[in-house]
């Protein structure tokens, strides 16, 4: 009897990367550095660096201190209606101003030192930059990803049409959420 042995037959595929791959093979246009921006698990901010060859800054949209949202509370552990810091921000290169990506960000204020709380509250520094300013070691666990055909505000906020590709994360530090 000949059998073929098949690697993949034989390896535990975590879900958000059967779903990655899954929208590979969907929409045909979806890059391998799509892939890799969907399913990293560090920080986006020096990836981005290291794509764009140069530093990126941060332009925030709107920063404020909101009560957890029912759909946020879940996957952050917290209970509803905790003050929690959302922010909606534009990543852009620093030496054009070009939009990169754009992310909306819910931190539990309870959680932080007040140091970081501090820089956070700045609105000015990116949430990667601020973790390795702390010397906090984190990863991100991606509990979901997707591909967006097209979105009126992230057209307007990005400067460039659809489609668009979206995860949601959880940042895991000491082990919790």
């Amino acid at each position: 009897m000949n059998k073929t042995f098949s690697p993949e037959a034989h390896r535990h595929v975590d879900t958000t990367t059967a779903k990655i791959w899954s929208l590979s093979r969907s929409h045909h246009g979806l890059l391998p550095i799509h892939r890799v921006l969907l399913g990293h698990d560090g920080s986006m901010t020096n990836l981005l660096e290291l794509i764009s060859c140069c530093e990126v800054a941060l332009r925030t949209i709107k920063q404020s201190v909101v009560p957890c949202p029912r759909e946020v509370a879940d996957l952050l552990a917290v209970d509803v209606g905790e003050p929690v810091n959302e922010r909606d921000i534009i990543i852009v290169r620093s030496r054009d101003g070009s939009p990169l990506l754009y992310a909306r960000s819910y931190t539990p204020l309870s959680r932080l030192k007040p140091a970081f709380k501090a820089d956070l509250m700045r609105a000015d520094i990116p949430i990667g930059k601020i973790m390795q300013r702390h010397r906090i070691e984190v990863r991100r666990e991606i509990t979901d990803v997707g591909y967006l055909s097209n979105d009126r505000r992230l057209e307007e906020l990005l400067a460039c049409p659809g489609p668009y590709l979206w995860r949601t994360y959880n940042i895991i530090t000491q082990g919790k959420r």
